[in-house]
């Protein structure tokens, strides 16, 4: 019986290519392409790890409090080839950090824990790509340094 055996590969085909077809979540960026120079707060413990294709975000909890943990981030992001660009505290009492230097911007969110001791930090780290304008040389068109209108 030639049946079955059609209906079984029939099967077999349309599962693999349903299967195919499914969408995928996005692989997130590898750790050290989202955070090539992560300053971690006073003795982390790590809550969640989640992302997409372009950004990593590491929520930690520590035991230090709220004000100290957003001080020690100001410190640590205003040093070296860090660059703190915003800092803004919420209604909620959320402190929440925007920070750039050469590898990829970080984001940081400080919250208070209601159900125990200590501090929530969520960081969130991009892939950005390289700039491709910034090694473009002028090109043969471009006046630079002349103000006299051509005739």
């Amino acid at each position: 019986m030639p049946y079955p055996r059609t209906f079984l590969s029939a099967a077999v085909l349309l599962t693999v290519l349903a299967c195919q077809s499914e969408p995928r979540a996005p692989t997130p960026p590898a750790f050290g392409a989202a955070f090539s120079n992560l300053p971690l707060p006073p003795r982390p413990e790590l809550v969640s790890r989640s992302g997409s294709a372009d950004a990593l975000q590491l929520t930690l909890h520590t035991p230090v409090e709220p004000d100290r943990v957003a001080d020690y981030y100001r410190q640590a992001l205003t040093q070296g080839k860090w660059r703190l660009v915003s800092d803004t505290k919420s209604a909620d009492g959320s402190t929440a950090l925007y920070a750039e230097h050469d590898g990829p911007p970080l984001w940081v969110r400080i919250w208070s824990t209601k159900d125990r001791p200590g501090t929530m930090v969520q960081l969130t780290g991009a892939v950005v790509p390289r700039d491709s304008t910034k090694n473009r040389k002028p090109s043969d068109s471009s006046v630079t340094g002349s103000t006299t209108p051509r005739s």
